[in-house]
């Protein structure tokens, strides 16, 4: 019987949801939607387009579209899945065709998305996370409905069971198991359930559930939710839980506190660059040339307005980032749900972060509170993760705990001794009023505001200074550390793979030393400077003992 259903389901083909086919149209629209600016303020200006051509021009668009239609069939037709007992196998391809094998042993997770389109179309995008694989190498299912996401996971969680829970011997009851799959549709359907609230339930028979005919059952549920059950496997309930959710006003808070900056110059460089293909060239150079005339002071007053309205832009898109804020326990796996225009959910295993990171903002540093990341292990080598955007500090430890509770929240209470302090100062502050003296020389009597940097230096030295430190705890090490956020990260021996201690002449005549951490992701390398060479020394031997594959 189990031969039979492994060979039913490998025949078995999937496509994708037919609005598939719009998405050429969709993405060539965004690409063009500068030159479609200008083209048609062009055709509204009536001054180069003659009445003889705007057939022609209708006609065009018409063919373009028909054709983006009718590539984007191709690529639905051409692009199947099939399910199997051990893999999931893709192809796709209109001109060449590639084929991707993806055993379920190999697949770490699978996420969930609702990018913009996707949004819109009431569409998920199903991402499979393996060990040293993309979502460009072929792991991406860009359109699914949401019931077939359903069905997907509950595919791979029957596949990917802990071996207690399989019973063999079992014969299957198929008037059960369609039965169990129409309750637990109805109770998706009945509670709301999709990609921003519940997107996995457990599917299991609930108690009292009336018995049904096998005939009866197949008609009654939904087509897209017929399963193809493995009759080897019986599966517990999936337990489900919610660890924590974000309120609007707390993230409001959190947005106005973040100060991201990375976020508003991406978004900055993003209006300049559609700014320089739809303007024209002598008007977009005269703008940006005059700017310093806006405002009384030229340049000088318009840089704080900028910071100003970037602080501004940085909270709006923060908020539109990890709006709907909420992480759940879904069986042995924690799921992050964020995102207002980009929905996103992810799925990682506690067991697959790497590192955890508490950063303490200048703006929420004074009141106790910091953002929580965890760089976990993924196909992307490694993915920063946002745990929590606005914590009291004093609640990290009972965070941790509920989700990593391999790693602790400990104090770093080895500082940097006093004569590294002077050090640095010393080479702070030289670099500093170099820095200033070329200010004077170039700009005159305005470079004398550059002055200001020298006492902002010693500050920044100071501060850098004193929160310098680590801790060594077993098998974790806490580091301290500031550039202008304070900045303090938890590692454990197991994932560190490489320790490297370095010392500069000045360093050895003073006894001091600096260390850098690489864990198995080469996007994380953390370093310490101008630390105790008896602290280093105690960080490298204990580098140096064997871990706990345990661990």
């Amino acid at each position: 019987m189990r031969k039979w259903w492994s060979m039913m389901n490998e025949l078995l083909e999937h496509r994708l949801h037919k609005l598939y086919i719009v998405f050429p149209l969709i993405n060539s629209l965004k690409a063009l939607l500068p030159v479609i600016i200008l083209f048609s303020y062009k055709i509204f200006g009536g001054k180069t387009i003659t009445p003889a051509v705007l057939p022609w021009m209708i006609v065009a668009v018409i063919t373009g579209i028909a054709l983006l239609l009718l590539y984007g069939w191709l690529q639905w037709n051409r692009f199947v899945y099939r399910l199997s007992d051990d893999r999931i196998v893709i192809r796709r391809g209109v001109i060449f065709r590639e084929e991707l094998s993806i055993y379920t042993g190999r697949i770490h997770s699978m996420n969930m998305e609702q990018p913009f389109v996707q949004r819109i179309l009431g569409l998920t995008q199903v991402k499979l996370d393996t060990p040293g694989k993309s979502d460009e190498d072929g792991g991406r299912l860009p359109a699914v409905s949401s019931s077939e996401a359903l069905r997907l996971q509950q595919w791979l969680r029957e596949r990917t069971a802990p071996s207690e829970v399989r019973n063999p011997e079992a014969a299957p009851d198929m008037a059960n198991i369609v039965l169990q799959e129409q309750e637990s549709a109805k109770q998706i359907y009945m509670n709301g359930s999709h990609l921003g609230d519940n997107p996995i339930s457990a599917i299991g028979k609930p108690e009292g559930s009336p018995a049904k005919s096998n005939a009866d059952a197949a008609t009654n549920i939904p087509s897209a939710l017929q399963l193809q059950p493995s009759p080897s496997v019986t599966l517990p309930v999936e337990e489900r839980s919610v660890l924590l959710t974000l309120s609007p006003g707390r993230l409001f808070i959190a947005a106005l506190t973040s100060f991201n900056l990375s976020l508003a110059f991406a978004f900055a460089a993003g209006v300049f660059s559609v700014a320089d293909d739809i303007l024209p060239d002598k008007l977009y150079a005269r703008l940006f040339w005059e700017a310093g005339s806006w405002l009384p002071g030229g340049w000088f007053a318009i840089v704080p307005v900028a910071i100003v309205l970037a602080w501004i832009l940085s909270g709006i898109l923060f908020t539109v980032k990890y709006a709907g804020f909420k992480v759940e326990r879904v069986g042995k796996q924690i799921a992050v749900t964020s995102g207002l225009l980009d929905r996103k959910q992810l799925f990682f295993s506690p067991k697959r972060v790497q590192a955890v990171s508490v950063k303490e903002g200048l703006l929420r540093q004074p009141f106790g509170y910091a953002e929580v990341k965890l760089h976990v292990l993924t196909s992307e080598s490694e993915k920063h993760l946002m745990l929590h955007p606005m914590l009291p500090m004093k609640q990290v430890g009972k965070l941790l705990e509920q989700i990593v509770p391999q790693f602790k929240a400990e104090t770093a209470d080895r500082k940097s001794p006093r004569r590294a302090l002077w050090m640095t100062l010393q080479l702070d502050v030289a670099l500093t009023a170099a820095v200033c003296a070329i200010c004077i020389g170039y700009f005159k009597m305005p470079g004398l505001w550059s002055l200001l940097l020298l006492p902002l230096s010693i500050l920044w030295t100071a501060l850098s200074y004193r929160d310098r430190g680590f801790a060594l705890r077993e098998k974790q090490l806490t580091m301290r550390s500031r550039t202008i956020s304070r900045i303090t990260r938890y590692v454990r021996r197991p994932q560190v793979v490489a320790l490297q201690v370095t010392a500069t002449r000045r360093q050895k005549r003073r006894n001091l030393r600096s260390f850098k951490v690489s864990l198995i992701a080469s996007q994380y390398n953390q370093s310490l400077s101008h630390l105790e060479q008896s602290d280093v020394e105690e960080i490298w031997h204990w580098f140096r003992l064997r871990p706990n594959n345990s661990e």
